[in-house]
């Protein structure tokens, strides 16, 4: 089992389960100005995430569809002290959610476009144009957002950031780039979104 550091908290990797690099950091450092009231960590995988943002939370629901991230997900809280503040739920997206309204909510979703020549993981593949999982998550994350509420997801510039901005808009609320790094072949970008 694989084990890292990251803003001082220690991270299993759990066999299996999607290993924190770029997109996972870029996300915390984005989030962690933000982080109060109840949080929203969907596609949780390790719970890097949750567990780098629960010091100013109130609680932390993680949802993920792999059993193992979950399981990951519940021993990082406790090796950091946090698990008397987590919900965890394996569902897929929002659906294990009843109603709730959340202050922040997160998703590092797997954006990556699915090729011919490699087997198809959960974990990274977005479908054909890496857009599946974040298209679903713009139509339904109004519904679970408060109204000062914020919502941040990491994509790369391969999946189209204009289209996404164009979908936050149709969706009434208002979308932004807040941060961007260069990668041999894409840009990672994060997307903060709120109500106009």
């Amino acid at each position: 089992m694989q084990s890292l550091k990251f803003r001082g908290k220690t991270i299993l990797v759990f066999p299996g389960v999607y290993a924190p690099c770029e997109d996972s950091f870029m996300l915390v450092d984005s989030a962690i100005s933000r982080a109060s009231g109840h949080i929203l960590d969907l596609c949780c995988g390790t719970g890097i995430v949750g567990v780098c943002l629960a010091d100013g939370a109130e609680s932390v629901t993680a949802v993920d569809l792999n059993p193992s991230a979950v399981k990951n997900t519940c021993e990082n809280f406790k090796l950091n002290g946090f698990y008397g503040k987590l919900c965890a739920v394996v569902g897929d997206l929002f659906g294990p959610l009843r109603g709730n309204l959340y202050d922040l909510i997160l998703m590092n979703p797997p954006y990556l476009l699915d090729s011919d020549w490699e087997p198809k993981d959960l974990s990274w593949s977005g479908g054909e144009k890496g857009r599946k999982v974040i298209d679903r998550f713009l139509r339904e994350v109004g519904k679970y957002l408060n109204e000062s509420g914020r919502a941040l997801f990491v994509q790369s510039t391969l999946n189209g950031v204009d289209e996404s901005l164009g979908r936050i808009q149709d969706e009434g609320l208002k979308g932004r780039v807040v941060n961007r790094r260069d990668f041999m072949f894409e840009e990672l970008v994060v997307i903060e979104m709120s109500w106009r």
